[in-house]
């Protein structure tokens, strides 16, 4: 039985580890919404209420089709700036948020191939690449998935998300700012530490090819939550090469697979976490790009539990499970070859 508290060595976190808690009903969260395709607002006879950015390949025969966000937490409009409102500061919410929708009605992604999560990527890098141009305003942009009720889905069809925003979100900021900092401490880039380390133990990692390494991180704020780095560390994940996208499915496959047949399909979110966007971001006071510290990686979260009064009241997460453990279970279930 695990009990003790670990600090995450980029944003100083800390992370509760109580692994005696996970026998408590709370681990134990199903929950499957079910929309029929006559009630589902992403179905083709649907899609023409709804303002379209692009199809892949193409817009009679398409496989991934962007829209926007009929239901927006940001907006077009000007850049605009900060203001002050009494002691607070605001900053209008201008930006683009559009909704990345998947062919299949009844194929989430968990059940995706490896050739359609290639294809996923390329999208993703393209949109992100677009509205990096296009937009004025965006320090961040952020790509996710919820999957399942847990998750904050609120459609059962299979669908991502893309959102641009005018400020820069606290956890990237406390990332960013805590890779330069330790390599101010230590003169070593920090994630570089970290993969060494993972690799080392050979304890949590889950799966790796010759790019890309998934693992349970030491310091995991959830159960069985997955990390996938590339090895070749660079700031962006737009700039990853087109001829790794395949590499990189792979081992979001192989990961998404494990969580399925171990977890028994949970809800679950993912998003890429990557530097801000190039150039609009502050100096260090030596004159130095932070972004040259940074990694940029995928995270998986599956929801097994639900945080409480501590966790809420203090900001220190609880983790109910080893990831140790949780690496070796993942580990060690057997999915399709990888030349299927």
């Amino acid at each position: 039985m695990l009990n003790e508290f670990r600090q995450d060595l980029v944003s100083g976190e800390w992370v509760l580890f109580a692994t005696g808690r996970g026998k408590r009903s709370d681990s134990k969260i199903r929950q499957v919404i079910y929309q029929s395709k006559d009630d589902c607002p992403f179905e083709e006879s649907r899609l023409g209420d709804m303002e379209i950015v692009w199809a892949y390949p193409n817009r009679e025969n398409w496989e991934v089709i962007i829209v926007k966000n009929k239901y927006a937490s940001v907006k077009a409009g000007s850049c605009g700036g900060d203001f002050n409102f009494g002691p607070f500061k605001i900053h209008p919410a201008v930006g683009d948020h559009e909704v990345v929708i998947y062919k299949d009605h009844d194929n989430g992604f968990d059940k995706f191939t490896r050739e359609q999560i290639t294809q996923v990527i390329k999208v993703y890098k393209k949109r992100y690449s677009e509205l990096l141009e296009a937009s004025e305003c965006a320090k961040y942009i952020q790509i996710f998935h919820n999957h399942g009720l847990e998750s904050g889905a609120t459609v059962y069809h299979s669908h991502s998300q893309i959102i641009t925003t005018p400020i820069l979100p606290p956890d990237v900021f406390h990332s960013i700012s805590g890779s330069f900092q330790y390599y101010k401490s230590h003169n070593r880039r920090v994630y570089d530490v970290i993969l060494e380390w993972e690799q080392k133990e050979q304890k949590r990692i889950i799966y790796e090819n010759d790019k890309f390494i998934a693992f349970c991180p030491f310091v995991s704020k959830y159960p069985y939550e997955v990390r996938i780095f590339s090895k070749e560390g660079h700031a962006h994940f737009e700039q990853m090469p087109d001829d790794q996208d395949p590499l990189f499915a792979d081992v979001m496959y192989v990961a998404l697979q494990k969580i399925r047949l171990v977890l028994g399909k949970p809800s679950f979110n993912f998003f890429i976490h990557t530097a801000p966007v190039e150039n609009k971001f502050v100096k260090t006071e030596f004159g130095v790009n932070m972004h040259e510290f940074y990694h940029w990686h995928m995270e998986i979260i599956p929801h097994l539990k639900i945080d409480a009064g501590f966790e809420i009241g203090t900001g220190v997460g609880v983790n109910i499970a080893d990831p140790d453990e949780t690496a070796e279970h993942l580990r060690e279930v057997k999915i399709e070859p990888a030349n299927k």
